[in-house]
């Protein structure tokens, strides 16, 4: 147990990370921080100092999802371990950029922290000083995953669901730390914690049973609004879609670098375009956002992970959450697998079964 003092939670957990970087548990952390008011922000830091002055730990807002900038940071096997607090669903996300070969888990220490949710960036800017009035996202409201998995790497996990501000916070290690590690952070001297854990587990089991009553009303609400249309009410929904493609960018496990749609292959001539257009009596402009859209979920269903930040960069306000998570949660249920749990999970496209399609 991390105790907290009469500065707050915040306080305590950001000196915590500023020790694990200066006791040289890891050469660099990545934590957000606010350079502006009301903008968050990913750091860096390799000064313990410069965390101790502006890391936002709590900070209920998400600028991308983490494990895109950190994959990025170790893609190429650095030199030295970088550390990264991070939430349960960035956590879940870097696993995944695992498995497909974008970044590294050798040079990875991941801080997991619990999270009860993030609002929307530009209500957090205008309100970051007072949040009483803001509401969560819709993937929070029916996150099933508000805690850090315990086996995704091995590192640290930081618990607070069901504990005041002013009880403390909990450390967990990983099964799989090295003892070295292990060693130093034991060293720091903190308390054992049971009795708060015991608190953070049953408020967790709570919570979770809240979260999965909603989330099976918002997947019934998200199909009925496609009213049994098949793919035509897909379409409908996809209507508005300007083709800006921001969706696959903060998509954290939309990860290829060169994408199909901004190749040539779309780029039709002219004598093309008024023969498709001819077919029809008419072309939608832009053209081809549907199959774009029934792509991106071909490529990245088994993998999401749920954290909704495709819907948060949409200009149009398109609700692209209930559609993916709807598709995702059929496609991984059917094939049994949950992103993001563990390293030694196989994704199924890149194994075989021959029953794995057979009903269950």
């Amino acid at each position: 147990m991390i105790p907290v003092g009469e500065e707050g939670r915040g306080r305590a957990l950001t000196e915590f990370l500023a020790k694990l970087l200066e006791l040289g548990v890891v050469d660099a952390m990545v934590v957000p921080v606010m350079p502006v008011p009301g903008v968050i922000t990913y750091l860096m830091a390799k000064d313990a100092e410069l965390i101790r002055q502006r890391a936002e730990p709590f900070a209920p807002v998400m600028p991308v999802n983490g494990a895109s900038p950190v994959a990025r940071a170790v893609s190429k096997r650095p030199q030295g371990r970088i550390g990264a607090l991070l939430k349960p669903c960035e956590i879940r996300a870097l696993v995944e950029l695992v498995k497909l070969k974008q970044a590294e888990a050798d040079n990875l220490f991941v801080i997991g922290i619990d999270c009860v949710g993030t609002v929307d960036r530009e209500e957090y800017k205008d309100a970051y000083s007072d949040l009483d009035n803001l509401s969560f996202r819709d993937a929070c409201k029916v996150c099933l995953n508000p805690n850090p998995p315990d086996t995704a790497f091995p590192g640290i996990n930081i618990g607070h669901i069901g504990l005041s501000d002013s009880r403390g916070l909990l450390v967990s290690l990983s099964p799989g730390l090295d003892p070295g590690i292990a060693g130093i952070i034991e060293e720091l001297g903190f308390e054992r914690g049971d009795a708060l854990a015991g608190m953070r587990l049953a408020a967790l089991a709570v919570l979770k049973e809240e979260r999965n009553s909603k989330y099976q009303e918002f997947l019934e609400k998200a199909r009925a609004e496609l009213n049994g249309e098949g793919i035509e009410g897909v379409a409908k929904l996809l209507a508005a879609c300007i083709g800006c493609r921001n969706c696959r960018v903060a998509c954290p496990v939309c990860y290829c670098r060169e994408c199909i749609f901004d190749g040539d292959v779309f780029e039709y001539e002219t004598r093309q375009v008024l023969a498709r257009a001819g077919k029809k009596g008419g072309l939608k402009l832009p053209g081809e956002t549907l199959l774009y859209h029934l792509t991106r979920m071909n490529h990245m269903s088994l993998s999401c992970v749920a954290c909704g930040m495709c819907e948060e960069a949409c200009p149009v306000d398109i609700k692209l959450f209930p559609l993916f998570a709807g598709v995702a949660r059929r496609t991984q249920g059917l094939l049994q697998y949950v992103p993001g749990r563990s390293q030694e999970d196989q994704l199924p496209f890149t194994t075989f079964r021959e029953d794995e399609l057979e009903p269950r």
